[in-house]
């Protein structure tokens, strides 16, 4: 669990086991009455945020906390370690994003393990009701858990009735009958197709990471950049050049504390030009130069300008870098 998700939770409340095969991290207590929905929620996507609405009108009729249940790592790097995994969202992001796009601020994290895996769809619930106070749960008609994904609707509805839990399933969201899911963002982030990505997401593709120290090239090249370096599973875009904007937190390097968000531009790639090998992600500023190091940064791509390429000489690339910056203040304004 990342140290900084660590601390959106309340001290008291961390470290909670529900048995020795499951551990979880939670912003709830054991006694209030909740009503919750499972699952992965890659992305956050638009059929996710109709769930999270569904989940708040739920919780709302049955006088309870709507509450997100999800699991770190993603389940396929556990149940599938022979993939390449890349996920759209980091349980970070995940969590801001269900917070401000679905309207849950709520949460239980489950550390997501082999012997988890393994557990039935019975003893998962079982487990679950017997640490929180549960009178309610939305999931999507295709929802199942536990082992084997034996935990069907149908299989939610019998244990809701014989344990006084109301189950609500819903049909998710289809954009041109096509079933929004997270595998079809994930090939179109892939391919950098960001405006088809965001139309499924209901919100831009999100990127939110710490700034490191680079080889202040951009700065050389009057282009200064902010650069990260996410983590393994994270999926980035394809290479190349993209509209951005960017938010911060906390204090700057002026002393301003409030939230800012600016407009910029995002090269990701290996920076051919310079023969370098390691994926990167730098971000300019457009006309702002704050402070950023060791600083967490929000990246909102809005639309992608053009493939990342070599360039025959320095000036050539200074020259092509601020007809992207140009570019992305029409895309941006």
């Amino acid at each position: 669990m990342p140290k900084k998700l660590k601390a959106r939770y309340k001290p008291e409340r961390q470290g909670k086991h529900l048995n020795i095969n499951m551990e979880y991290e939670t912003t709830v207590t054991r006694t209030e009455p909740i009503v919750i929905t499972i699952g992965n929620f890659d992305g956050v996507h638009i059929g996710h945020q109709r769930l999270m609405h569904e989940l708040r009108n739920t919780a709302q009729q049955l006088n309870s906390k709507p509450v997100l249940i999800t699991f770190s790592p993603h389940t396929l790097i556990v149940v599938r370690p022979d993939i390449d995994v890349r996920y759209l969202t980091t349980l970070e992001e995940k969590l801001a994003l269900a917070k401000k796009y679905g309207g849950i601020a709520d949460s239980i994290v489950i550390n997501f393990t082999p012997a988890v895996a393994a557990i039935s769809a019975g003893e998962f619930m079982q487990e679950l009701s017997a640490h929180f106070n549960i009178k309610g749960m939305v999931v999507g008609t295709n929802f199942s858990l536990g082992h084997n994904r034996m935990g069907n609707v149908a299989f939610l509805q019998q244990y809701g009735q014989e344990n006084n839990i109301v189950v609500h399933p819903i049909s998710l969201e289809e954009v041109e009958r096509t079933h929004i899911s997270s595998t079809r963002i994930r090939a179109l982030v892939s391919e950098g197709r960001i405006s088809d990505a965001n139309e499924l997401l209901g919100h831009p593709l999100t990127l939110s990471d710490i700034v490191r120290r680079g080889a202040q090239r951009g700065r050389l090249l009057g282009f200064p950049t902010a650069n990260l370096i996410p983590e393994a599973h994270k999926l980035l875009p394809a290479d190349g050049v993209y509209a951005v904007r960017v938010s911060t937190n906390g204090p700057l390097s002026d002393g301003a504390d409030a939230s800012r968000v600016y407009n910029g531009v995002v090269n990701i790639g290996v920076r051919p030009t310079f023969n370098e090998k390691e994926r990167i992600v730098e971000v300019h500023l457009l006309d702002v130069q704050p402070d950023l190091y060791d600083k967490r940064i929000t990246i909102d791509f809005i639309a992608r300008l053009r493939n990342e390429q070599r360039f025959a000489n320095i000036d050539a690339l200074k020259s092509q870098i601020a007809a992207d910056v140009q570019q992305a203040r029409q895309v941006l304004n």
